[in-house]
């Protein structure tokens, strides 16, 4: 009976350890591509300024919480993602305002792929 309990606190430890991973996940993924909406709606709007500022902060949550994902995630897909930011951050400098929203969108992509990766359907867990 001992070695039934084992298994149910085991159980019961990776259930609460995946809740979790998916909820920071989810929810830094979502704070990401809402700042990266707003951005993108402020070098639609020719103010490249504050989409350079909003970028910038973006960058430095996503540095703070790079080496947390990293525990959860791919390493390169993680650093694609710090990639794109970087790259977004040049293309609002220069405000260049095609090829920021091509790479916003790809980065998107990328970050929401990241949460629903970690989300608890069956096709991620077998």
């Amino acid at each position: 009976m001992k070695r039934g309990w084992i298994a149910v606190g085991l159980i019961a430890v990776s259930l609460i350890i995946g809740g979790v991973e998916y909820l920071y996940t989810a929810s830094a993924a979502r704070i990401y591509t809402e700042m990266l909406n707003d951005a993108d709606a402020c070098m639609e709007d020719n103010d490249a300024y504050e989409a350079q500022s909003i970028t910038e902060r973006l960058d430095h949550r996503f540095n703070e919480d790079k080496e947390i994902l990293k525990s959860f995630s791919f390493h390169s897909d993680i650093n694609a993602i710090g990639n794109d930011l970087a790259a977004l951050r040049r293309y609002a400098q220069t405000g260049n305002t095609a090829d920021y929203l091509a790479l916003s969108a790809q980065t998107k992509r990328r970050i929401l792929a990241l949460s629903e990766l970690r989300s608890p359907r069956l096709g991620n867990i077998f």
